[in-house]
């Protein structure tokens, strides 16, 4: 277990880093990611930093971001508008990024929700549980992947389920036959096939660090969703703490593919990948291990599927959007 105090600690080095690190966060809103952007804000010095809102929370989330501003004037704040649950706007959200950078050094994703009401599909014909859980995020790294290998210590973290892979429903990928959705199903579906390709683009890119994060329970907004549901677990981390921890894991070499951003704290050692390359962590930053379900899929090619049968979904999504564009 990494304490508390040791990631606060560590987390103080964020600021001996170098000046103008661009951050690029998606889901920070709320919850784990609006704790985190307020972490790296407070820490980092001069920090550009790009966050996505959907429509409903753009006025909130530009208070948040003026306050950031007045707590560190050096840095600089950009909110993107977007609506993650369609993968369309995710290029939008990237070439808003281009326009003014060259490097991202920084990509942390913990959009999403889970759909206890039912599944109700996208325009693009998707769950949007499953887009903002998957689709949005693996296509927003594959996308942003240029800029992200120009930083000399690129970083990806994912706040999702690192370490709770499961079994994958193989011929329903989407779970499209309403037999196979549920909102736990599509939960499994989401970060099974999200370490899979994760560990894709780690093999692809080995400059690149990626992070797998289960959080464990954190009181969020979510958190109070599930609430209402049923769901009622005990003693939840706050968000506060998950911001932290947050941040530690997208700054500190323990998580590091080859280092160059703050220290491993004395006493820890550089975590474990998975066999395909990745960092999945725990609650408490430990590494957890998924190799007696990942090696086996990864055996058989089920990683190769997965992603030919995303691409395939990248590609209509894109293509509907480009229709859509016409017809105006």
């Amino acid at each position: 277990m990494v304490s508390l105090q040791t990631v606060q600690y560590a987390n103080v080095g964020v600021g001996s880093l170098p000046a103008s690190l661009v951050a690029v966060f998606m889901g920070a809103t709320s919850g784990i990611g609006q704790s985190a952007l307020q972490h790296f804000a407070q820490h980092a010095s001069s920090p550009r930093i790009y966050s996505v809102a959907r429509p409903s929370a753009v006025a909130s989330h530009d208070n948040f971001l003026s306050s950031l501003r007045q707590s560190n004037p050096t840095g600089t704040y950009n909110l993107i508008e977007a609506d993650v649950s369609l993968i369309s706007e995710i290029d939008r959200i990237v070439a808003g990024v281009k326009e003014n950078e060259t490097k991202v050094d920084i990509l942390f994703m913990s959009a999403g929700f889970m759909a206890f009401e039912g599944r109700k599909d996208t325009r693009e014909g998707l769950d949007p549980s499953m887009t903002t859980r998957y689709y949005s995020r693996l296509r927003l790294v594959q996308q942003l992947l240029p800029l992200l290998n120009n930083a000399p210590s690129p970083r990806v973290v994912s706040v999702l389920g690192g370490g709770l892979e499961g079994p994958l429903n193989e011929k329903d990928l989407d779970l499209r036959d309403p037999k196979n959705w549920s909102f736990w199903n599509s939960s499994i579906q989401s970060g099974t096939m999200g370490t899979l390709a994760l560990e894709r683009f780690a093999q692809a890119n080995p400059r690149l660090s990626i992070v797998h994060w289960f959080p464990g329970t954190v009181a969020t907004p979510g958190l109070a969703r599930a609430n209402k549901f049923g769901m009622s677990p005990t003693n939840p981390t706050s968000a506060d703490e998950a911001g932290q921890r947050a941040l530690f894991l997208a700054t500190n070499d323990r998580y590091a593919v080859h280092g160059g951003l703050v220290p491993v704290p004395i006493g820890l050692s550089v975590a474990k990948k998975s066999g395909g390359g990745i960092f999945l962590v725990g609650p408490q930053g430990e590494s957890a291990d998924s190799e007696h379900l990942l090696a086996g899929l990864r055996k058989r090619g089920v990683d190769e599927t997965v992603w030919r049968f995303t691409e395939k979904v990248f590609a209509a999504s894109t293509a509907q959007a480009g229709h859509s564009k016409d017809e105006l």
